[in-house]
């Protein structure tokens, strides 16, 4: 495809802004979406808003200020409503978190018209704060009911955005080690990128340290903590000793002017950027890579949602022993969803295989297939199906499948929570 063609497209989609970007190959690099050219455009509210006269949906400043001037009824808190699996009921029709989620990103989404008017989404990546599956779900479903499909689309973290955008930059800005605070609603996280160039391909492992009980908005709000006083000594002892090339920094937290001087003795020896659209940048770089066309072939990206394990059973294929792949390494543990099917030998278990990406290790494991159905010899049909609960924890579940119209399956025969290599 001539990547003239291509329309790439990063969102970063928030309970209280989103923003969106796409990524132009003349200047390589995203350009903002927005209502206007005005930069605070880009940061578009989350929120919908049905007229009373005429039943034209709103969306974004737009919707707030209808809603505002009780001129009609305004929907926010939609993806909370995802996770809730609440309802809303508009004019007496009832409206799914899903559904409004689709009406508000087909509304955001027409905006990249005045940019690219002909062409289609070749790959879009959605990021959102926290993984929660419900709301991993509800994202898809909104996307297909758009005509966007998974072939189409990603969702993904702000933590893996963050890498994508970080290893993205010029090379000199992660030669060390990279870090971002981020200062949102929940209160200030420490991301750390640390990069193992030493295995080919490289590995960029990425760690999440939680600061909100320390610092959190409430509390500035309350006159509880300085502010100032509160962040320096934070991040004076979470770079303590930390080799960290780059620092980023983002979160409405960080807005205003208060942390000029903190950033600024921050800069010592290291590279420092402040702003407000790093996820949604780093989205559209992501897009990019999983569009075919991407820059970090020689980079495995493990952030903290990863799996660091890749996942094989010992089976008999082609006439040989051999392992079959039922999951590779540094894939986000909730998109872990395998299934193959085994005809057993004259044998009651299965060795399960973990290979640690990171450390080497490599551990073996045999799951006992009990109560198997007492068959003749390779009359049986298994199907193994492979989930994660957690990044740290396979699910295996095993069910007989019967053998055609000889023997009826008598479903599930065994399951297993197993812990992965560390």
């Amino acid at each position: 495809m001539d990547n003239s063609r291509k329309l790439i497209v990063g969102y970063d989609l928030c309970e209280d802004y989103s923003q969106l970007c796409c990524y132009s190959y003349k200047t390589y690099e995203p350009i903002p979406i927005g209502t206007s050219e005005e930069e605070d455009s880009m940061m578009i509210p989350t929120a919908l808003c049905v007229k009373n006269d005429s039943r034209i949906w709103l969306y974004g400043k737009e919707a707030i200020s209808c809603g505002k001037e009780g001129l009609g009824v305004l929907v926010d808190n939609i993806l909370e409503k995802i996770n809730n699996k609440e309802e809303v009921e508009i004019f007496g029709e009832r409206y799914s978190g899903v559904e409004l989620l689709e009406k508000y990103l087909r509304k955001t989404l027409t905006l990249i018209k005045d940019y690219f008017p002909t062409e289609t989404i070749t790959k879009i990546v959605v990021t959102i704060d926290k993984m929660d599956q419900r709301l991993v779900d509800g994202v898809y479903d909104a996307l297909f009911m758009l005509g966007i499909e998974k072939d189409r689309a990603t969702v993904m973290s702000h933590g893996s955005s963050f890498m994508y955008y970080a290893l993205s930059q010029a090379k000199e800005l992660w030669l060390n080690d990279v870090g971002l605070f981020d200062f949102n609603e929940e209160g200030l996280s420490f991301y750390q990128i640390s990069i193992n160039r030493r295995q080919k391909p490289m590995i960029a492992d990425m760690e999440k340290e939680d600061l909100s009980d320390t610092l959190n908005l409430d509390l500035v709000k309350d006159n509880k903590v300085d502010i100032k006083y509160t962040f320096e000594n934070l991040a004076n002892t979470v770079l303590y000793k930390k080799i960290i090339t780059t620092l980023y920094f983002t979160g409405k937290g960080f807005k205003g002017n208060w942390a000029e001087d903190i950033f600024k003795s921050l800069c010592a020896g290291r590279r420092v950027f402040v702003g407000q659209n790093l996820y949604v940048k780093g989205a559209c770089y992501a897009a990019k890579e999983f569009s075919g066309d991407g820059n970090l072939d020689n980079v495995i990206l493990l952030d903290n949602d990863m799996i660091v394990c890749s996942v094989s059973i010992r089976a008999y294929v082609d006439g040989n022993i051999q392992e079959v792949l039922l999951t590779d390494a540094a894939v986000p543990w909730y998109e872990v969803n395998r299934e193959v099917e085994v005809i057993p030998d004259d044998t009651t278990d299965m060795e399960i295989i973990f290979r640690n990406i990171m450390t080497k290790e490599i551990v073996r494991e045999r799951i006992t297939l009990n109560p198997i159905p007492d068959r003749s010899s390779r009359m049986t049909r298994l199907k193994l199906s492979l989930s994660c609960v957690d990044r740290n924890r396979a699910h295996i579940v095993i069910n007989d499948l019967g053998f055609g119209d000889i023997y009826q399956a008598s479903g599930k025969i065994a399951e297993y929570i197993m812990e992965m290599i560390e």
